[in-house]
């Protein structure tokens, strides 16, 4: 019979996951998404729904102006983190494949994970395996990179210099992805529950995107179409699925987080194929291997190492 302490170990990852299937799905609509309409449009209008939504959803505002007051530097830390990460992905998509641009940030992510360890997480360091892991995934998205500068990708041949651009904005997604993990972290650890994070989160966000709609004139029209689509990504795409990694995250070490985040790839290399503009291609599939591979090594090496960690202690609780 499985153990609650095992029970609490798994519901983490469970929850990460349930996030990257809803996201990978989400990867690829955003992809076709903003052939046609500006990142910051989309992402403006996606935030303001999920902000509002969390604010009046969170009962005491008391208590929610309390904490925010209390973990004010790691609050702004997780909006920083957010605003660059939501901002950088969408154009990165403007250049990637979704499959392409989500396998070069998920070959940075647990690279960049281990490094801010050093500094935010001290007491907890990466395994051996996390680390070789780590390498196998940058030598991946290494891969990926000269596949799409040969004009292998899904989309075919891609100037440098929007090779340049988008891998730029994969960089910043991924050192965010990571920020996201450790402030989401240090938030729980200070106290603060889900619900606040999610209600004082995209405040930042939603200004940035505001600036830069007003700066670039890159407003779009609020068809029937863009507003359903709008709607979509906010409710499904932002509001639940943040939810459940939000939750995921507090319940799992940063580390097996980045890790998990690697099931995004098989997911959205499949649901690519619902997309006409794009053509499947077999260095990006190979890519994704690469990287899906290195993610389960990672996720094992992590998973093994609490197993052999709780056992004494059962061991101790029995006898006692």
């Amino acid at each position: 019979m499985t153990s609650p302490s095992r029970r609490l170990a798994l519901a983490g990852p469970l929850l990460v996951l349930g996030y990257c299937v809803i996201n990978s799905t989400k990867s690829v609509f955003e992809g076709s998404l903003v052939q046609h309409l500006s990142p910051e449009f989309i992402a403006f209008n996606s935030f303001v729904i999920a902000q509002a939504f969390y604010f009046f959803t969170c009962r005491d505002k008391k208590a929610l102006t309390s904490v925010v007051r209390r973990l004010l530097t790691d609050v702004v830390a997780l909006n920083i983190s957010t605003a660059v990460c939501w901002i950088a992905v969408l154009y990165a998509f403007t250049v990637f494949e979704p499959a392409m641009a989500n396998s070069v940030i998920l070959g940075l992510v647990p690279s960049i994970t281990i490094l801010l360890g050093f500094k935010l997480r001290p007491g907890t360091k990466a395994l051996p395996l996390e680390l070789v892991a780590a390498a196998i995934m940058l030598a991946a998205m290494g891969y990926l990179v000269a596949m799409a500068w040969q004009g292998s990708s899904a989309i075919g041949n891609v100037p440098p210099g929007e090779i340049a651009f988008g891998l730029a904005a994969c960089v910043l997604t991924a050192t965010s992805l990571a920020g996201i993990t450790y402030s989401t972290k240090r938030l729980s650890d200070g106290g603060m529950s889900v619900q606040q994070m999610m209600a004082s989160r995209f405040v930042l966000l939603i200004a940035s995107t505001f600036v830069i709609l007003v700066a670039r004139d890159s407003f779009g029209p609020y068809s029937p179409g863009n507003v359903g689509a709008i709607l979509a990504i906010s409710t499904v795409g932002v509001i639940i699925s943040l939810y459940l990694l939000q939750q995921g995250i507090v319940r799992t070490e940063p580390i097996t987080v980045s890790m998990l985040f690697g099931t995004n790839l098989v997911i959205t290399y499949v649901a690519q194929f619902f997309d006409p503009r794009l053509h499947q291609s077999q260095a990006t599939l190979i890519g994704i291997a690469a990287v899906s591979a290195a993610m389960l090594l990672g996720t094992w090496a992590r998973w093994r190492d609490g197993r052999n960690a709780a056992e004494p202690a059962e061991t101790e609780e029995a006898l006692t």
